[in-house]
């Protein structure tokens, strides 16, 4: 992949598209997660739940309180559509108790569907500077060992707050390839750009109707133990598959695709996995080769993987 071609991505929506929202879920307050959330909340109302960090964030640049739901992993947070929720603000419906001063929120009876909230971790990155980040992520490349016995997610904050946010500050404008100067520029502006270094930590959504669900995890990390005792099983999952997966809070020995097979069968082995947070990026590492990933989990669990592709429609049947 050559400099400039990272500069030519096609675009697929524009964020004034939306013109239509009703919850924006987040799974952490980083540059490639929160952006934008509070633009679509401000014009379209959507409510939004998000870590404490990334509702912090949003709060900052002017999203009203009666719009952002904080949760930390844990929680159950039943959905309405925007006509219950209107009904419940102008009164015409029977609303849940709540404290004097709480915007009115409807009865958990108009629920259409539910939310469950757990707590998850973001993928590790086997790098310490921005300079030793890998071109490519292969979900082949098995990793083994650490690069000190204290190896966390602590290194992706340091790895963010003083290398990925400050690169204008040690590497001369003139070294910088036409990626990195877009990306240095980005993170520049955080009225425009919200985002944090901190990911407040990784969420984990299920979606749940009708005693069948949908579970978004989007980097590739998991407590064993949650997923295992997630209810109910998902049908559908969406899943991270960038960097080195993160087991309990400590680097995963093997490869991403091992992982995965590990994290789909203690799922209970969804119906279909659909990979994502793999595009393309204008700074290294580029891209992610996903290939691995896909066959290891279609040859040894009932699921079948999709590769999602940009700008494509997806159905999420279950």
């Amino acid at each position: 992949m050559t400099t400039e071609a990272t500069l030519e991505f096609s675009r697929y929506l524009e964020l004034e598209e939306v013109t239509e929202l009703d919850y924006i879920v987040i799974p952490h307050a980083h540059f490639d997660h929160l952006p934008g959330a509070d633009q679509l909340a401000l014009r379209t109302g959507a409510m939004v739940i998000a870590t404490g960090e990334a509702i912090k964030c949003l709060r900052d640049v002017g999203v009203p309180d009666t719009q952002l739901i904080p949760v930390s992993g844990g929680e159950r947070v039943p959905l309405f559509s925007k006509e219950i929720l209107t009904k419940a603000a102008e009164g015409f419906i029977d609303r849940a108790p709540a404290p004097p001063t709480a915007p009115p929120t409807p009865h958990v009876k108009y629920a259409t569907a539910a939310v469950h909230i757990w707590p998850s971790l973001h993928s590790l990155i086997p790098a310490i500077t921005p300079h030793d980040l890998p071109e490519e992520f292969d979900t082949a490349e098995r990793y083994t060992g650490e690069v000190t016995p204290y190896a966390c997610s602590i290194d992706i904050t340091r790895l963010m707050q003083f290398g990925l946010f400050k690169m204008k500050e040690f590497l001369p404008e003139e070294s910088m390839n036409p990626g990195t100067r877009a990306f240095a520029d980005y993170v520049q502006d955080r009225r425009k750009h919200v985002m944090s270094h901190f990911d407040g930590g990784q969420l984990m959504y299920n979606f749940v109707a009708d005693g069948k669900s949908i579970l978004y995890n989007s980097h590739l990390g998991v407590y064993q133990g949650i997923a295992q005792c997630i209810t109910p099983k998902p049908t559908v999952a969406i899943l991270g598959v960038g960097g080195r997966a993160n087991l309990n809070g400590r680097p995963f020995q093997g490869s991403a695709a091992e992982f995965l097979v590990k994290q789909a069968k203690w799922l209970g082995e969804p119906t279909s996995i659909y990979l994502c947070v793999h595009d393309q990026s204008i700074i290294k590492p580029f891209r992610v080769d996903v290939t691995t990933a896909k066959d290891m989990l279609e040859q040894e669990t009932a699921t079948r993987a999709i590769d999602t592709q940009l700008g494509k429609v997806y159905t999420l049947d279950i």
